[in-house]
């Protein structure tokens, strides 16, 4: 066989999920090919910088899960850049009545908070006693929450939650995909608050002490994608247009121009990491493009990031947590509102901070294309209220991405299985990317990673 440092592999995209692969396939010995279609790799993710204010493009922060993770980005050289989130991070707020309240986080402060009606906090106090779903069952986000938690729990800290994760409806969200942690808690143990309980305590049994981090990087977000390009040197190609590509016996052939020439090679491996709709636009084979059509069918939310930067004394709220989301019942027109300048050093110059307001998502999607104009009247408006802001931005920034987060919807099964059987019908291919296990920056990662290693595996069979 074929030495493994000899094989060669084709990665097309360049956002985190192709930067990862790409990383993770030259560190297990292949010779790696990066394509992407825009002029700089990263994706949704990159930092814009002004007078010494931040705005990020897409996600703000990283969840670190797992030592795999974290692993991962020391050893592309990013240990010493890593930001972990401040101490108010662990802070969050949900609206209710129009004002932020702290949400919950044990019992003491459950008795106590604003978020919930006092029946409210007793129906959320009876989940333990709440008969699980049948393990065959596909329940909406809305109806496992409203089920378990009752419907102040589903209005008041389910929706927002879905809304700052996936922008999604919680009526057409699948718990199974979207909410699978407390699915797998629900069908494990019988209820989600003993599940989390008695998971802990196995987890620390078990001898994993890994305690998860929020974190960001020095310089922002770009600087993790802009690390992975670099290291990949001359393997990225941007400004790439992929022409055609070819399976013959095992050898994947693919075609590609550039604004300087053409480009033909064959490769060993192929990794697909654009955009669902994206991928359905490829020039691939046609059995596998036939197979691959029902991918069109997958939802995607539009989103805007507004960032706004003011005066410390223009907010009157504190801004000491991680941010404020919008339970739909509020009638307020964004998602929610990150306190960024709370979360890093130097994403604000000193005496100002910075907001990053996020709206549109299957809630308001008509509100994401409005113009900057128009837009700020509308967050301006809400965190005015909310936040008491007050006089005029002396930062701006908007970003608009018509394919934001994929919509884990109910049926969802039909795509990933429709995923599972093109890889195990076609050699040597694996698709990666935010509408398969997880839309998170970390799950990303951890399923590229996982996907080269599956590659590497697979060659050696």
């Amino acid at each position: 066989m074929q030495a493994m440092e000899n094989r060669k592999a084709i990665v097309i995209g360049a956002g985190i999920s192709g930067l990862t692969a790409a990383a993770k396939l030259r560190k297990i010995g292949f010779d790696v090919t990066v394509l992407e279609c825009r002029e700089r790799a990263g994706g949704v993710i990159g930092t814009f910088e002004e007078n010494g204010f931040k705005a990020e493009s897409g996600s703000n922060t990283v969840m670190v899960n797992s030592k795999k993770t974290l692993d991962f980005l020391c050893s592309e050289g990013l240990s010493e850049k890593i930001q972990q989130t401040a101490p108010a991070a662990k802070k969050r707020f949900f609206a209710r009545y129009g004002k932020p309240r702290a949400v919950p986080m044990g019992p003491f402060s459950l008795l106590f908070t604003r978020l919930f009606t006092l029946s409210g906090k007793i129906r959320l106090l009876l989940e333990p006693f709440v008969k699980k779903f049948p393990p065959q069952a596909d329940p909406s986000v809305a109806e496992f929450a409203a089920r378990r938690l009752g419907q102040e729990g589903l209005d008041y800290a389910i929706d927002p939650f879905m809304a700052g994760v996936y922008g999604g409806d919680p009526s057409r969200l699948s718990v199974r995909h979207a909410f699978a942690p407390f699915w797998n808690l629900e069908q494990k143990y019988g209820s989600i608050i003993k599940g989390a309980i008695k998971s802990m305590k196995e987890k620390a049994a078990s001898g994993n002490f890994f305690k998860p981090m929020m974190v960001s990087f020095d310089g922002g977000m770009k600087t993790l994608v802009d690390t992975l390009a670099k290291n990949l040197g001359s393997s990225l190609i941007t400004n790439a247009k992929v022409i055609s590509i070819d399976l013959t016996g095992t050898s994947w052939q693919v075609s590609w121009a550039t604004d300087k020439e053409e480009s033909f090679d064959d490769f060993d491996a192929l990794v697909v990491a654009v955009p669902a709709p994206q991928v359905c636009q490829l020039p691939l084979p046609g059995t596998m493009a036939a197979q691959l059509s029902p991918l069109s069918g997958i939802v995607y939310a539009p989103v805007s990031t507004y960032t706004l930067g003011f005066k410390r004394k223009q907010v009157s709220h504190k801004l000491d947590g991680f941010g404020v989301l919008l339970p739909g019942k509020e009638n307020m027109s964004i998602l929610g509102s990150l306190f960024v300048s709370s979360l890093f050093k130097g994403r604000a110059p000193e005496g100002f901070v910075t907001l990053t307001n996020y709206v549109g998502g299957m809630r308001h999607p008509e509100y994401a294309q409005l113009p900057q104009q128009e837009m700020e009247k509308l967050v301006m408006a809400d965190i005015k209220k909310l936040l008491g802001v007050r006089g005029e931005p002396a930062f701006r920034k908007l970003y608009y991405w018509e394919h934001a987060i994929p919509q884990y919807n109910l049926g969802y099964e039909t795509f990933l299985e429709t995923l599972d059987e093109a890889e195990a019908k076609f050699p040597n291919v694996a698709f990666v990317g935010s509408y398969r296990g997880g839309v998170g920056v970390s799950a990303c990662i951890e399923n590229a990673i996982s996907a080269a290693v599956k590659l590497e595996r697979g060659m050696q069979m």
